[in-house]
């Protein structure tokens, strides 16, 4: 029994005892892992070190120039830009020239032309003429041949250099407006006598002409008063554009300068420029004899309007100031003689010929050296005008209102208060002999006499002879009136004597 007892008291010792080293092991357990859980990975470690995934794996790919590149253009994924034409590569056209269309004759019939009469000088209400507001005298002393009627057409306010007419049937003059400081414009004059301002203020404005079939009004003047000479275009507004600004200039500070222009039929514009010089004096006598001639001075020019391009079409003209041509084409020009008189002409100009100044012989410098080597074409001209006559402005009749017999006629305005001067003279160039004792005789034919100093001659649009005077800024205009037309087998008028000599001073 007590063997029983002890057998399973023994039992009970080692079951407790087996039963305490169980809860002792785990015991230990749970306190390794409490204390390894903050350092490792939740899933309990067996001896072996827990690697993490992401050593293994790229980690999550971010916006970075190398994975995901981003939009630099390059050769192949950015076209390249056409490139847009420039006018360096591709020059803008110059716009074709215009030209005038060809005049043709009226139909008023052949009629033979008196001559003009003349005044008496005295009983006018200033002197030699009218008051400058004395338009009915003026009416009175100023006479037109017989079968022509005279009108005023309106007053400049100015003293008148050049006039023309424009598209809008205006008449278009360039004034010198200060006398001292030789400043003006370009006004133009409408058929109530309304005179308006159509351009900025120019130095010394002389010639003015329209291109054919525009109202693009090129105008010649000075830079300064002193020096430089140009051809400017007057824009809608009023503004003045140079075309050219460096043509030679001045003799004076009253003439010889940039001065007549017309367009040709060929749509090029014709530039008359002046001498430097009276007669090719030097600036220094005591270095040279003669001057040294600018290449451009004395010259008829060639001008491409729209580009400028310049070219010299004739040489030797003094003082070209009157530029027109007749219906075939043909170029006129009226040039002043030296200071000492000699020299006064009409002119048919030719391009590549020269017409002598400076080595005219028996007209004041019969002394001027022809260069050696020079090859000058010479030619004669058309009709020499008498002496210190000063011709200025002139026309070829391309009208249709005058009989058919003037057309293509020239009308001279001779400018001086000597007894050949202070009228418009009528010429035809086909009229004036070859032969020398008979050109020596031949007279060109008073046809607006009792002016006071007439400046410039224009054809209005309706056929009419319209004339500026250049003391008052009166324009006077001459109509044909077939009914008071003569008949042509009347007996002709007794020769006019010359016109009287005016104490005009000369401004």
């Amino acid at each position: 029994m007590r063997l029983f007892i002890a057998f399973t008291l023994g039992l009970f010792v080692l079951w407790a005892s087996v039963t305490a080293v169980h809860h002792s092991g785990a015991a230990e357990v749970d306190s390794a892992q409490v204390a390894l859980t903050p350092l490792a990975s939740p899933t309990p470690t067996s001896g072996v070190q827990s690697i993490p995934l992401s050593t293994f794996l790229p980690s999550i790919p971010s916006a970075t120039p190398t994975l995901t590149p981003s939009p630099v253009p390059t050769d192949t994924l950015t076209p390249t830009p056409t490139i847009t034409p420039t006018p360096t590569l591709t020059p803008t056209p110059t716009p074709p020239l215009w030209t005038p269309t060809p005049a043709v004759p009226g139909n008023a019939g052949f009629y033979a032309n008196p001559t003009a009469d003349f005044t008496t000088p005295e009983g006018w209400s200033c002197g030699d003429f009218p008051c400058a507001d004395d338009i009915a005298g003026f009416e009175a002393r100023i006479r037109v041949p017989v079968g022509y009627r005279l009108d005023h057409f309106g007053q400049l306010p100015g003293q008148p250099q050049q006039i023309t007419f424009g598209l809008d049937g205006r008449l278009y003059a360039t004034l010198i407006t200060d006398p001292v400081a030789r400043t003006g414009a370009v006004y133009a004059l409408d058929a109530g006598g309304n005179a308006e301002r159509i351009s900025a203020e120019l130095v010394s404005p002389i010639g003015l002409a329209f291109q054919p079939g525009t109202d693009v009004l090129y105008v010649s003047a000075r830079v300064t008063l002193e020096s430089g000479g140009g051809l400017w275009r007057v824009t809608s507004d009023g503004a003045t554009v140079p075309v050219i600004d460096d043509l030679p200039c001045c003799f004076d500070v009253i003439d010889n300068q940039p001065a007549g222009i017309a367009f040709g039929t060929d749509g090029y514009l014709y530039l008359g420029v002046s001498s430097l010089t009276d007669r090719a004096e030097p600036p220094n006598p005591r270095i040279a004899q003669y001057a040294e001639l600018h290449p451009q001075e004395a010259t008829i020019l060639r001008i491409q309007p729209h580009t400028g391009e310049i070219s010299v079409y004739a040489r030797g003209v003094r003082h070209p100031y009157g530029l027109t041509f007749d219906s075939l084409g043909r170029l006129f020009v009226t040039d002043s003689g030296l200071l000492a008189g000699p020299g006064d002409r009409l002119l048919r100009v030719v391009e590549g010929a020269h017409y002598g100044w400076p080595y005219w012989r028996g007209r004041g410098c019969s002394a001027c050296p022809i260069p050696s080597g020079g090859d000058f074409d010479f030619r004669p001209d058309l009709l020499r005008l008498p002496d210190y006559t000063l011709p200025r402005g002139l026309t070829a009749y391309t009208g249709t209102q005058f009989p058919s017999n003037l057309f293509n006629n020239l009308f001279v305005a001779l400018w001086h208060n000597t007894p050949d001067s202070q009228r418009v003279v009528r010429i035809d160039p086909a009229a004036i002999p070859s032969d020398p004792s008979a050109l020596a005789e031949y007279q060109p034919e008073p046809f607006i006499t009792g002016l006071i100093r007439p400046v410039d001659v224009a054809v209005a649009p309706d056929g009419s002879l319209v004339v500026a005077d250049f003391i008052y800024g009166h324009v006077w205009r001459v109509r044909f009136d077939a009914d008071a037309a003569i008949d042509e087998e009347a007996p002709a008028p007794a020769a006019a004597s010359p016109l009287f000599v005016t104490s005009t001073p000369r401004p």
